[in-house]
């Protein structure tokens, strides 16, 4: 994991400024107007998905760091392909961009916050060496600050962003792969115990995401366009930024082991997603 300590905080804080780069305040106030959809999509994302998380936890035995991964795999923002994604379902992409940027502006609470509740819900015990104002504070630097300044870059510098943001897509892309591929290949020895767990969890969390989102969607998001937007958002979560924190907090690559599966299968759930939908068209 020391490649991810490094490296780590440089390659987010670049992937969240490209993120920031994309929100339109057009847009945004636009949302703002009819914000129901919006709404249901944070709904989603903030409370639903946590306590899937929870509901996992309690009842699959497991090592405590599996434990921990889950939740916080389950707490993170929706990863920035999702707004690539988003397209690729025609749905709005608008709404995507706002509920990945509103997420991730939000995890500097809800992610140390939402680890020590829920972990202290199951195990009835803090988790050892876990500090909320230090995790709190270290995600403000690398993912908060850097959202910020992509948003004042968009306003402000906007002939700048529309050269840039397409080749800053793409490295956060290849960023994120990186990241992943290296810490999964330099811990591998150590990966092996876990895989008999996370094999079986990470596509149990990939259904019920789904279809938690499915049926959330259709009943309560006005649109299909938005409603594929809220559940590719939900379905697609952010590992680079879970790869991060987990080196930053834990140092082991054990507690990262479900976020590096989730992170790999949910493109195969997404792809599933996508080819469906193509189907039924």
């Amino acid at each position: 994991m020391e490649f991810v300590k490094l490296v780590g905080p440089f390659a987010i804080f670049f992937i969240m400024y490209s993120l920031g780069l994309k929100l339109n305040f057009v847009n945004f106030y636009e949302l703002l107007k009819s914000p129901k959809n919006l709404i249901c999509g944070l709904i989603c994302q903030l409370i639903f998905l946590p306590i899937i998380g929870l509901l996992i936890v309690s009842f699959y035995p497991m090592p405590n760091e599996l434990k921990i991964g889950i939740l916080l795999l389950l707490l993170l923002p929706s990863a920035t392909m999702s707004n690539y994604a988003t397209r690729l379902v025609d749905g709005n992409i608008s709404l995507s961009i706002t509920l990945t940027t509103i997420c991730s502006l939000l995890c500097i609470f809800t992610i140390p916050i939402g680890m020590k509740v829920l972990f202290e819900l199951v195990m009835h015990q803090p988790i050892q060496n876990f500090d909320i104002k230090s995790v709190s504070i270290k995600i403000f630097i690398i993912i908060t600050i850097p959202t910020i300044l992509g948003i004042i870059t968009n306003r402000y510098f906007n002939y700048f962003k529309e050269r840039i943001v397409l080749t800053f897509d793409k490295i956060s892309m290849l960023l994120f792969l990186l990241i992943i591929s290296i810490a999964v290949y330099q811990e591998r020895m150590n990966l092996g115990g876990y895989f008999e767990y996370v094999g079986v969890v990470a596509p149990i969390i990939l259904f019920f995401v789904l279809l938690v989102s499915l049926i959330f969607t259709k009943f309560f998001v006005d649109g299909i366009d938005n409603q594929r937007s809220v559940t590719v958002e939900c379905l697609l979560q952010n590992g680079a930024m879970g790869f991060i924190i987990t080196a930053q907090v834990f140092s082991e690559i054990s507690y990262a082991t479900p976020i590096a599966l989730y992170a790999l299968l949910q493109y195969f759930v997404l792809a599933f997603y996508i080819a469906n939908i193509k189907i039924v068209k």
